[in-house]
Protein backbone atom coordinates (compact mmCIF):
# COMPACT_ATOMS: atom_id res chain seq x y z
CA UNK A 1 0.00 0.00 0.00
CA UNK A 2 1.32 3.43 -0.92
CA UNK A 3 1.79 6.28 1.52
CA UNK A 4 -1.29 8.23 2.58
CA UNK A 5 -1.23 11.78 1.25
CA UNK A 6 -4.15 13.06 3.36
CA UNK A 7 -3.67 14.41 6.91
CA UNK A 8 -6.20 14.84 9.71
CA UNK A 9 -6.35 17.58 12.35
CA UNK A 10 -8.43 18.48 15.39
CA UNK A 11 -8.87 22.27 15.30
CA UNK A 12 -10.09 24.34 18.24
CA UNK A 13 -13.07 26.43 17.13
CA UNK A 14 -11.81 29.42 19.15
CA UNK A 15 -8.18 28.94 18.02
CA UNK A 16 -7.00 28.82 21.65
CA UNK A 17 -4.26 26.35 20.68
CA UNK A 18 -2.63 25.07 17.43
CA UNK A 19 -4.41 22.24 15.56
CA UNK A 20 -3.65 18.75 16.92
CA UNK A 21 -2.54 16.26 14.24
CA UNK A 22 -4.36 12.91 14.37
CA UNK A 23 -2.01 10.21 13.07
CA UNK A 24 -3.56 7.65 10.71
CA UNK A 25 -4.82 4.56 12.54
CA UNK A 26 -3.24 5.64 15.87
CA UNK A 27 -5.19 6.42 19.07
CA UNK A 28 -4.66 10.07 20.09
CA UNK A 29 -5.72 10.88 23.67
CA UNK A 30 -6.83 14.43 24.47
CA UNK A 31 -8.15 16.11 27.59
CA UNK A 32 -6.99 18.53 30.28
CA UNK A 33 -3.44 19.46 29.28
CA UNK A 34 -1.03 22.19 28.23
CA UNK A 35 -1.65 21.22 24.60
CA UNK A 36 -5.42 21.87 24.67
CA UNK A 37 -5.08 24.72 27.25
CA UNK A 38 -7.99 23.12 29.13
CA UNK A 39 -7.66 23.63 32.91
CA UNK A 40 -11.20 22.63 33.90
CA UNK A 41 -10.99 19.92 36.59
CA UNK A 42 -14.24 18.43 35.23
CA UNK A 43 -12.23 17.37 32.19
CA UNK A 44 -10.11 14.24 32.59
CA UNK A 45 -6.52 14.19 31.35
CA UNK A 46 -7.68 11.20 29.29
CA UNK A 47 -11.09 12.51 28.24
CA UNK A 48 -11.31 11.40 24.60
CA UNK A 49 -9.64 8.89 22.30
CA UNK A 50 -9.52 9.85 18.60
CA UNK A 51 -8.36 7.49 15.82
CA UNK A 52 -8.24 8.90 12.30
CA UNK A 53 -8.73 6.85 9.14
CA UNK A 54 -7.25 9.13 6.50
CA UNK A 55 -8.20 6.75 3.66
CA UNK A 56 -11.93 6.75 4.47
CA UNK A 57 -11.95 10.30 5.95
CA UNK A 58 -13.49 9.11 9.21
CA UNK A 59 -12.46 9.49 12.85
CA UNK A 60 -13.39 7.03 15.59
CA UNK A 61 -14.30 8.91 18.77
CA UNK A 62 -14.49 7.27 22.20
CA UNK A 63 -15.26 9.06 25.49
CA UNK A 64 -12.95 7.86 28.27
CA UNK A 65 -13.58 10.49 30.96
CA UNK A 66 -16.26 10.34 33.66
CA UNK A 67 -18.03 13.57 32.65
CA UNK A 68 -19.79 13.58 29.26
CA UNK A 69 -18.18 14.81 26.09
CA UNK A 70 -20.41 15.89 23.22
CA UNK A 71 -21.03 15.65 19.51
CA UNK A 72 -23.04 18.54 18.05
CA UNK A 73 -24.58 19.30 21.45
CA UNK A 74 -25.48 15.71 22.35
CA UNK A 75 -23.86 13.75 25.15
CA UNK A 76 -21.65 10.81 24.25
CA UNK A 77 -21.81 7.52 26.12
CA UNK A 78 -18.68 6.51 27.98
CA UNK A 79 -16.70 3.93 25.95
CA UNK A 80 -19.21 4.09 23.07
CA UNK A 81 -17.48 4.25 19.66
CA UNK A 82 -18.63 6.92 17.18
CA UNK A 83 -17.46 7.38 13.59
CA UNK A 84 -17.54 11.02 12.47
CA UNK A 85 -16.67 12.90 9.30
CA UNK A 86 -14.79 15.97 8.13
CA UNK A 87 -16.43 19.07 9.66
CA UNK A 88 -17.91 17.28 12.71
CA UNK A 89 -17.88 19.24 15.96
CA UNK A 90 -16.37 17.44 18.95
CA UNK A 91 -17.03 18.93 22.43
CA UNK A 92 -14.31 17.82 24.83
CA UNK A 93 -16.83 18.49 27.60
CA UNK A 94 -20.48 18.63 26.57
CA UNK A 95 -21.13 22.08 25.01
CA UNK A 96 -17.63 23.25 25.97
CA UNK A 97 -14.14 23.29 24.39
CA UNK A 98 -15.49 22.77 20.89
CA UNK A 99 -13.17 21.39 18.20
CA UNK A 100 -13.65 20.56 14.51
CA UNK A 101 -12.44 17.47 12.64
CA UNK A 102 -10.63 18.52 9.46
CA UNK A 103 -9.00 16.44 6.72
CA UNK A 104 -6.40 18.07 4.45
CA UNK A 105 -7.18 17.92 1.61
CA UNK A 106 -10.88 17.64 2.49
CA UNK A 107 -12.90 14.79 0.99
CA UNK A 108 -14.74 15.46 -2.26
CA UNK A 109 -18.06 17.26 -1.89
CA UNK A 110 -17.30 18.72 1.53
CA UNK A 111 -16.98 22.37 2.41
CA UNK A 112 -13.60 23.18 3.91
CA UNK A 113 -13.74 24.94 7.29
CA UNK A 114 -12.09 28.33 7.23
CA UNK A 115 -9.64 28.62 10.15
CA UNK A 116 -10.20 32.36 10.62
CA UNK A 117 -13.96 32.02 10.98
CA UNK A 118 -14.48 31.05 14.59
CA UNK A 119 -18.27 31.05 14.62
CA UNK A 120 -19.17 29.94 11.09
CA UNK A 121 -20.80 26.53 10.99
CA UNK A 122 -21.46 24.51 7.90
CA UNK A 123 -24.95 23.54 8.99
CA UNK A 124 -28.13 25.48 8.51
CA UNK A 125 -30.31 25.33 11.63
CA UNK A 126 -33.45 26.44 9.83
CA UNK A 127 -34.84 22.91 9.55
CA UNK A 128 -34.16 19.50 11.10
CA UNK A 129 -33.46 18.03 7.63
CA UNK A 130 -30.72 20.55 6.90
CA UNK A 131 -29.25 20.07 10.38
CA UNK A 132 -28.67 16.43 9.42
CA UNK A 133 -26.11 17.64 6.87
CA UNK A 134 -23.60 17.09 9.68
CA UNK A 135 -23.98 13.29 9.60
CA UNK A 136 -22.84 11.05 12.39
CA UNK A 137 -22.21 7.48 11.21
CA UNK A 138 -22.08 4.95 14.00
CA UNK A 139 -20.66 1.45 13.78
CA UNK A 140 -22.71 -1.55 15.01
CA UNK A 141 -21.46 -1.21 18.59
CA UNK A 142 -22.20 2.50 18.81
CA UNK A 143 -25.64 2.15 17.22
CA UNK A 144 -26.81 0.62 20.47
CA UNK A 145 -25.86 3.84 22.22
CA UNK A 146 -27.84 6.38 20.17
CA UNK A 147 -30.51 6.68 22.87
CA UNK A 148 -27.96 6.88 25.68
CA UNK A 149 -26.00 9.59 23.87
CA UNK A 150 -29.14 11.73 23.83
CA UNK A 151 -30.33 11.13 27.38
CA UNK A 152 -31.59 13.78 29.77
CA UNK A 153 -28.74 15.64 31.46
CA UNK A 154 -28.59 17.77 34.64
CA UNK A 155 -25.64 20.08 35.31
CA UNK A 156 -24.89 22.53 38.11
CA UNK A 157 -22.81 25.67 37.61
CA UNK A 158 -21.11 27.92 40.19
CA UNK A 159 -21.76 25.55 43.08
CA UNK A 160 -25.49 25.38 42.43
CA UNK A 161 -26.07 29.07 41.67
CA UNK A 162 -27.39 27.78 38.34
CA UNK A 163 -28.84 24.41 37.37
CA UNK A 164 -29.19 23.40 33.71
CA UNK A 165 -31.42 20.58 32.47
CA UNK A 166 -31.08 19.48 28.85
CA UNK A 167 -33.84 17.06 27.92
CA UNK A 168 -33.47 14.27 25.39
CA UNK A 169 -33.88 15.57 21.85
CA UNK A 170 -32.78 19.17 22.38
CA UNK A 171 -30.99 20.59 19.35
CA UNK A 172 -28.82 23.67 19.30
CA UNK A 173 -30.15 26.38 17.00
CA UNK A 174 -29.60 29.97 15.96
CA UNK A 175 -33.28 30.57 16.80
CA UNK A 176 -34.22 30.54 20.49
CA UNK A 177 -37.78 30.52 21.83
CA UNK A 178 -37.29 31.29 25.53
CA UNK A 179 -39.95 31.23 28.24
CA UNK A 180 -40.37 31.99 31.91
CA UNK A 181 -41.94 29.05 33.74
CA UNK A 182 -44.26 30.03 36.64
CA UNK A 183 -47.19 32.10 35.40
CA UNK A 184 -46.13 31.54 31.79
CA UNK A 185 -45.93 27.85 30.90
CA UNK A 186 -47.53 26.63 34.14
CA UNK A 187 -49.78 27.96 36.90
CA UNK A 188 -50.66 26.57 40.31
CA UNK A 189 -53.29 23.85 40.47
CA UNK A 190 -54.35 25.20 43.89
CA UNK A 191 -55.04 28.69 42.56
CA UNK A 192 -52.60 30.18 45.08
CA UNK A 193 -49.98 32.72 44.05
CA UNK A 194 -47.11 30.47 45.15
CA UNK A 195 -47.13 26.68 44.71
CA UNK A 196 -47.84 24.68 47.88
CA UNK A 197 -45.36 21.98 46.81
CA UNK A 198 -43.55 20.68 43.72
CA UNK A 199 -46.73 18.91 42.53
CA UNK A 200 -48.89 22.04 42.60
CA UNK A 201 -48.90 22.90 38.89
CA UNK A 202 -50.90 22.57 35.67
CA UNK A 203 -50.20 23.80 32.11
CA UNK A 204 -51.04 27.51 31.93
CA UNK A 205 -53.00 27.72 28.65
CA UNK A 206 -54.66 25.10 26.42
CA UNK A 207 -52.77 26.39 23.36
CA UNK A 208 -49.29 26.02 24.86
CA UNK A 209 -48.45 22.50 23.67
CA UNK A 210 -49.56 23.16 20.07
CA UNK A 211 -47.68 26.46 19.93
CA UNK A 212 -44.47 24.90 21.28
CA UNK A 213 -44.58 22.02 18.79
CA UNK A 214 -44.99 24.50 15.92
CA UNK A 215 -41.81 26.30 16.96
CA UNK A 216 -39.83 23.07 17.26
CA UNK A 217 -40.94 22.16 13.73
CA UNK A 218 -39.77 25.60 12.58
CA UNK A 219 -36.24 24.95 13.88
CA UNK A 220 -36.44 26.74 17.22
CA UNK A 221 -34.67 25.54 20.34
CA UNK A 222 -37.02 25.78 23.33
CA UNK A 223 -35.55 27.22 26.53
CA UNK A 224 -36.88 27.96 30.03
CA UNK A 225 -35.24 30.73 32.10
CA UNK A 226 -36.59 30.70 35.65
CA UNK A 227 -35.70 32.41 38.94
CA UNK A 228 -35.98 29.85 41.73
CA UNK A 229 -34.72 31.47 44.93
CA UNK A 230 -36.48 28.89 47.19
CA UNK A 231 -33.90 26.33 46.02
CA UNK A 232 -31.03 28.59 47.03
CA UNK A 233 -32.59 29.37 50.41
CA UNK A 234 -33.20 25.69 51.12
CA UNK A 235 -37.01 25.97 51.26
CA UNK A 236 -37.24 23.63 48.26
CA UNK A 237 -34.97 20.62 47.76
CA UNK A 238 -33.22 20.57 44.40
CA UNK A 239 -33.86 16.85 43.88
CA UNK A 240 -37.61 17.39 44.35
CA UNK A 241 -37.51 20.33 41.93
CA UNK A 242 -35.61 18.30 39.34
CA UNK A 243 -38.49 15.81 39.34
CA UNK A 244 -40.92 18.71 38.84
CA UNK A 245 -38.95 20.01 35.83
CA UNK A 246 -38.74 16.56 34.27
CA UNK A 247 -42.51 16.08 34.77
CA UNK A 248 -43.29 19.45 33.16
CA UNK A 249 -41.08 18.72 30.12
CA UNK A 250 -42.64 15.27 29.79
CA UNK A 251 -46.14 16.77 29.93
CA UNK A 252 -45.31 19.42 27.31
CA UNK A 253 -43.92 16.61 25.11
CA UNK A 254 -41.25 18.76 23.44
CA UNK A 255 -37.48 18.97 24.09
CA UNK A 256 -36.48 21.80 26.44
CA UNK A 257 -33.29 23.20 27.89
CA UNK A 258 -34.06 24.58 31.35
CA UNK A 259 -32.02 27.14 33.33
CA UNK A 260 -32.77 27.63 37.05
CA UNK A 261 -31.21 30.60 38.87
CA UNK A 262 -31.18 29.73 42.57
CA UNK A 263 -29.25 32.67 44.02
CA UNK A 264 -29.30 36.47 43.95
CA UNK A 265 -26.30 36.90 41.68
CA UNK A 266 -25.62 37.36 38.00
CA UNK A 267 -27.89 34.50 36.88
CA UNK A 268 -31.06 35.92 38.44
CA UNK A 269 -33.30 37.87 36.07
CA UNK A 270 -33.25 40.67 35.01
CA UNK A 271 -29.48 40.04 34.91
CA UNK A 272 -28.50 38.15 31.78
CA UNK A 273 -26.34 35.39 33.30
CA UNK A 274 -28.67 32.55 32.27
CA UNK A 275 -28.85 33.79 28.68
CA UNK A 276 -25.09 34.33 28.59
CA UNK A 277 -24.51 30.75 29.75
CA UNK A 278 -26.93 29.55 27.07
CA UNK A 279 -25.29 31.51 24.27
CA UNK A 280 -21.64 30.95 25.25
CA UNK A 281 -21.67 27.40 26.63
CA UNK A 282 -24.94 25.56 26.01
CA UNK A 283 -25.78 26.09 22.34
CA UNK A 284 -23.15 24.01 20.58
CA UNK A 285 -21.16 27.09 19.44
CA UNK A 286 -24.06 28.18 17.21
CA UNK A 287 -24.43 31.94 17.33
CA UNK A 288 -27.91 33.05 18.36
CA UNK A 289 -29.86 35.18 15.89
CA UNK A 290 -31.32 37.81 18.23
CA UNK A 291 -33.68 39.13 15.55
CA UNK A 292 -35.40 35.75 15.17
CA UNK A 293 -35.28 34.81 18.86
CA UNK A 294 -37.69 35.99 21.58
CA UNK A 295 -38.62 35.71 25.25
CA UNK A 296 -42.06 35.21 26.87
CA UNK A 297 -42.71 36.02 30.53
CA UNK A 298 -45.39 37.19 32.93
CA UNK A 299 -43.17 39.54 35.00
CA UNK A 300 -43.84 42.48 32.69
CA UNK A 301 -44.72 45.25 35.16
CA UNK A 302 -48.42 45.27 34.28
CA UNK A 303 -50.43 47.40 36.71
CA UNK A 304 -53.43 46.23 38.76
CA UNK A 305 -56.56 45.58 36.64
CA UNK A 306 -54.55 45.35 33.42
CA UNK A 307 -57.34 42.90 32.62
CA UNK A 308 -60.59 42.64 34.63
CA UNK A 309 -59.82 41.65 38.26
CA UNK A 310 -56.17 40.91 37.46
CA UNK A 311 -53.54 41.71 40.10
CA UNK A 312 -50.44 43.67 39.21
CA UNK A 313 -47.41 41.71 38.06
CA UNK A 314 -45.05 40.78 40.90
CA UNK A 315 -42.11 42.41 39.09
CA UNK A 316 -40.69 43.60 35.75
CA UNK A 317 -37.84 41.06 35.74
CA UNK A 318 -38.83 39.26 32.51
CA UNK A 319 -39.43 42.39 30.48
CA UNK A 320 -36.27 44.09 31.76
CA UNK A 321 -34.10 41.05 31.03
CA UNK A 322 -35.38 41.07 27.44
CA UNK A 323 -34.64 44.80 27.28
CA UNK A 324 -31.10 44.20 28.59
CA UNK A 325 -30.56 41.70 25.78
CA UNK A 326 -32.33 43.64 23.03
CA UNK A 327 -34.65 40.65 22.66
CA UNK A 328 -38.28 40.68 21.48
CA UNK A 329 -40.62 40.28 24.47
CA UNK A 330 -44.16 38.95 24.75
CA UNK A 331 -46.51 38.43 27.67
CA UNK A 332 -47.99 34.90 27.91
CA UNK A 333 -51.45 36.14 26.90
CA UNK A 334 -49.96 37.98 23.95
CA UNK A 335 -47.95 34.98 22.72
CA UNK A 336 -50.25 32.05 23.46
CA UNK A 337 -53.67 33.73 23.11
CA UNK A 338 -52.95 36.47 20.58
CA UNK A 339 -54.04 39.29 22.91
CA UNK A 340 -52.96 42.84 22.22
CA UNK A 341 -50.99 44.74 24.88
CA UNK A 342 -51.45 48.13 23.20
CA UNK A 343 -53.74 49.38 25.97
CA UNK A 344 -52.29 47.40 28.87
CA UNK A 345 -51.01 49.81 31.58
CA UNK A 346 -47.35 49.05 32.31
CA UNK A 347 -45.08 50.30 35.09
CA UNK A 348 -41.75 51.78 34.08
CA UNK A 349 -38.44 51.58 35.92
CA UNK A 350 -37.79 54.60 38.10
CA UNK A 351 -34.11 54.57 37.19
CA UNK A 352 -32.74 54.09 33.67
CA UNK A 353 -29.01 53.27 33.92
CA UNK A 354 -28.41 53.91 30.21
CA UNK A 355 -29.53 57.52 30.64
CA UNK A 356 -27.02 58.37 33.38
CA UNK A 357 -24.46 60.88 32.15
CA UNK A 358 -21.13 61.57 33.79
CA UNK A 359 -20.35 65.10 34.96
CA UNK A 360 -17.31 67.02 36.16
CA UNK A 361 -16.12 67.03 39.76
CA UNK A 362 -17.44 70.08 41.64
CA UNK A 363 -14.32 71.89 42.87
CA UNK A 364 -16.53 73.79 45.32
CA UNK A 365 -16.64 70.61 47.44
CA UNK A 366 -13.09 71.41 48.59
CA UNK A 367 -12.84 74.50 50.79
CA UNK A 368 -9.79 76.57 51.58
CA UNK A 369 -11.05 76.82 55.15
CA UNK A 370 -10.92 74.02 57.68
CA UNK A 371 -14.33 72.43 57.92
CA UNK A 372 -16.66 69.53 58.58
CA UNK A 373 -18.34 68.40 55.35
CA UNK A 374 -21.46 66.35 56.14
CA UNK A 375 -22.53 63.92 53.41
CA UNK A 376 -26.24 63.11 53.08
CA UNK A 377 -27.60 60.28 50.94
CA UNK A 378 -29.03 56.80 50.61
CA UNK A 379 -26.78 53.78 51.09
CA UNK A 380 -25.22 53.22 47.65
CA UNK A 381 -25.63 56.84 46.56
CA UNK A 382 -21.87 57.28 46.11
CA UNK A 383 -20.86 58.88 49.43
CA UNK A 384 -17.79 56.71 50.10
CA UNK A 385 -16.52 57.10 46.55
CA UNK A 386 -16.99 60.88 46.77
CA UNK A 387 -15.20 60.99 50.13
CA UNK A 388 -12.17 59.18 48.68
CA UNK A 389 -12.19 61.51 45.67
CA UNK A 390 -12.23 64.60 47.91
CA UNK A 391 -9.41 63.17 50.03
CA UNK A 392 -7.28 62.61 46.95
CA UNK A 393 -8.09 65.88 45.15
CA UNK A 394 -7.44 67.90 48.32
CA UNK A 395 -3.96 66.43 48.69
CA UNK A 396 -5.32 64.57 51.72
CA UNK A 397 -6.13 67.75 53.62
CA UNK A 398 -9.54 66.07 54.08
CA UNK A 399 -10.03 62.76 55.92
CA UNK A 400 -13.26 60.79 56.09
CA UNK A 401 -14.83 59.29 59.19
CA UNK A 402 -17.28 56.49 58.45
CA UNK A 403 -19.81 54.97 60.84
CA UNK A 404 -19.72 51.64 58.94
CA UNK A 405 -16.02 51.43 59.82
CA UNK A 406 -15.90 52.94 63.33
CA UNK A 407 -19.24 51.56 64.56
CA UNK A 408 -21.03 54.57 66.13
CA UNK A 409 -21.44 58.30 65.66
CA UNK A 410 -19.74 58.86 69.05
CA UNK A 411 -16.56 57.15 67.82
CA UNK A 412 -16.79 59.11 64.57
CA UNK A 413 -17.11 62.37 66.55
CA UNK A 414 -14.09 61.50 68.72
CA UNK A 415 -12.00 60.70 65.63
CA UNK A 416 -13.20 63.88 63.88
CA UNK A 417 -12.14 65.99 66.88
CA UNK A 418 -8.61 64.53 66.76
CA UNK A 419 -8.37 65.19 63.03
CA UNK A 420 -9.53 68.80 63.36
CA UNK A 421 -6.94 69.36 66.13
CA UNK A 422 -4.29 68.13 63.69
CA UNK A 423 -5.41 70.72 61.15
CA UNK A 424 -7.38 68.35 58.89
CA UNK A 425 -10.82 68.95 57.43
CA UNK A 426 -13.31 66.12 58.06
CA UNK A 427 -15.77 64.38 55.74
CA UNK A 428 -18.67 62.67 57.54
CA UNK A 429 -19.38 59.55 55.48
CA UNK A 430 -22.78 58.48 56.85
CA UNK A 431 -26.37 58.61 55.59
CA UNK A 432 -27.44 61.51 57.91
CA UNK A 433 -31.08 61.52 56.74
CA UNK A 434 -32.65 63.80 59.38
CA UNK A 435 -31.96 67.06 61.23
CA UNK A 436 -31.10 65.24 64.45
CA UNK A 437 -28.27 63.20 62.91
CA UNK A 438 -26.88 66.27 61.16
CA UNK A 439 -27.21 68.55 64.20
CA UNK A 440 -24.46 66.62 66.01
CA UNK A 441 -21.97 67.65 63.34
CA UNK A 442 -23.12 71.26 63.18
CA UNK A 443 -22.67 71.39 66.97
CA UNK A 444 -19.18 69.82 66.82
CA UNK A 445 -18.16 72.31 64.12
CA UNK A 446 -19.23 75.22 66.34
CA UNK A 447 -17.33 73.80 69.32
CA UNK A 448 -14.25 73.35 67.16
CA UNK A 449 -14.70 76.80 65.59
CA UNK A 450 -14.69 75.52 62.00
CA UNK A 451 -17.25 75.91 59.25
CA UNK A 452 -19.81 73.19 58.51
CA UNK A 453 -21.18 72.47 55.05
CA UNK A 454 -23.45 69.76 53.63
CA UNK A 455 -23.08 67.71 50.44
CA UNK A 456 -26.43 66.20 49.44
CA UNK A 457 -26.16 63.21 47.07
CA UNK A 458 -28.59 63.44 44.15
CA UNK A 459 -29.08 59.67 43.65
CA UNK A 460 -32.65 58.67 44.54
CA UNK A 461 -33.67 55.36 46.15
CA UNK A 462 -34.00 53.44 42.86
CA UNK A 463 -30.62 54.70 41.65
CA UNK A 464 -28.96 53.86 44.99
CA UNK A 465 -30.49 50.37 45.06
CA UNK A 466 -29.17 49.85 41.50
CA UNK A 467 -25.68 50.88 42.67
CA UNK A 468 -25.92 48.48 45.60
CA UNK A 469 -26.95 45.61 43.30
CA UNK A 470 -24.10 46.45 40.96
CA UNK A 471 -21.62 46.22 43.85
CA UNK A 472 -23.06 42.82 44.80
CA UNK A 473 -22.79 41.48 41.26
CA UNK A 474 -19.25 42.81 40.87
CA UNK A 475 -18.40 41.27 44.27
CA UNK A 476 -17.06 44.62 45.45
CA UNK A 477 -16.09 44.45 49.12
CA UNK A 478 -18.98 46.47 50.54
CA UNK A 479 -21.77 45.87 53.03
CA UNK A 480 -24.96 44.60 51.36
CA UNK A 481 -28.04 46.68 52.09
CA UNK A 482 -31.59 45.32 52.27
CA UNK A 483 -34.78 47.13 51.35
CA UNK A 484 -35.75 47.79 54.97
CA UNK A 485 -32.72 50.07 55.35
CA UNK A 486 -33.71 52.00 52.20
CA UNK A 487 -37.30 52.50 53.33
CA UNK A 488 -36.15 53.52 56.82
CA UNK A 489 -33.89 56.18 55.31
CA UNK A 490 -36.68 57.39 53.01
CA UNK A 491 -39.13 57.71 55.92
CA UNK A 492 -36.62 59.61 58.05
CA UNK A 493 -35.30 61.88 55.31
CA UNK A 494 -35.62 65.65 55.67
CA UNK A 495 -34.15 67.86 52.96
CA UNK A 496 -31.04 69.59 54.41
CA UNK A 497 -30.94 73.39 54.41
CA UNK A 498 -28.78 76.28 55.64
CA UNK A 499 -31.34 76.92 58.40
CA UNK A 500 -29.81 73.92 60.22
CA UNK A 501 -26.53 75.83 60.58
CA UNK A 502 -24.79 74.78 57.39
CA UNK A 503 -22.84 77.50 55.64
CA UNK A 504 -23.86 75.90 52.34
CA UNK A 505 -25.73 72.88 50.95
CA UNK A 506 -24.20 71.48 47.75
CA UNK A 507 -26.15 69.09 45.52
CA UNK A 508 -23.78 66.40 44.21
CA UNK A 509 -24.41 64.66 40.88
CA UNK A 510 -23.53 60.94 40.86
CA UNK A 511 -20.53 60.32 38.62
CA UNK A 512 -20.05 56.65 37.75
CA UNK A 513 -16.55 55.23 37.54
CA UNK A 514 -15.79 51.88 35.89
CA UNK A 515 -12.68 49.72 35.96
CA UNK A 516 -13.32 48.36 32.46
CA UNK A 517 -15.85 48.11 29.62
CA UNK A 518 -17.41 44.93 31.02
CA UNK A 519 -18.17 46.68 34.32
CA UNK A 520 -19.79 49.60 32.51
CA UNK A 521 -21.78 47.24 30.27
CA UNK A 522 -23.20 45.55 33.38
CA UNK A 523 -23.93 48.88 35.11
CA UNK A 524 -25.89 50.16 32.10
CA UNK A 525 -28.30 47.20 32.32
CA UNK A 526 -31.44 46.98 34.44
CA UNK A 527 -30.39 45.16 37.61
CA UNK A 528 -33.50 45.59 39.76
CA UNK A 529 -36.61 43.44 39.40
CA UNK A 530 -39.07 46.25 40.15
Amino acid sequence: MGSISRACFLRCLLDSHPPIKLIHNVDTIIGRSKITKIKDQSCSRQQLSLKANCEECLVEVKQLGINPSGLDGFALTRNGVYKVEHGSRIEVLLNNYIHVIEFDPPPEGSKEQKPNNKRKLEEDSESPKKRKSLKVDLDIEASKNIKAAMEDLWEDIDKGELYVFTSKGVKSSSKIAAFDMDGTLIKTKSGKVHPTDTHDWVIGFPSIEKKLKEHVENGYKLVILSNQAPIGSGRVKINDFKKKIEAIVKKLDVPFQVFLATGKGIYRKPSIGMWKTLSEQKNGAIEIDMDQSFYVGDAAGRLANWAPAKKKDHSMADKLMAENLGLKFYTPEQFFLGHSIANVPMAKPEFHPKDLKAGDFDDNLISKEKEILVLVGFPGSGKSFLAKLIEKKSGYNYTAVCRDVLGSWQKCAAEATKLLQRGKSVIVDSTNPDKESRARWVSLAKESKVQCRCARMSANMAHSRHNNKFRELMKINHLSVNDIVYHTYKNKFVEPSTSEGFKEVINVHFNPFFEDEEAEKLYRMHLLEK
